[in-house]
């Protein structure tokens, strides 16, 4: 069981109504289908930010690594936003 806050549940009815769903389930799993359409890209670029990640954390253990220098870091970094927004 489900429960709605009046207003969603309001919302659901109008829908109803107007001949876009027949039924409150079918317009729960549109709802679910949007949600999974939405948060699918969110988890495939989660899981590839974590195997990029590993990929680092293995190459240190290797000592595949070079040393850096965090005020050229914060350079670069501000110039690749200053160029985006030029861009723009």
């Amino acid at each position: 069981m489900i429960t709605l806050k009046d207003e969603d549940q309001h919302f659901i009815e109008t829908a109803m109504k107007t001949g876009r769903y027949v039924t409150e389930s079918e317009a729960v799993a549109d709802a679910i289908s949007e949600l999974r359409a939405r948060e699918e890209p969110h988890h495939a670029r989660l899981a590839e930010l974590r195997a990029k990640i590993m990929v680092g954390i293995q190459e240190l253990d290797r000592g595949d690594c070079a040393e850096w220098n965090v005020e050229e870091v914060k350079a670069e970094g501000r110039a690749l936003i200053a160029s985006r927004q030029a861009a723009r």
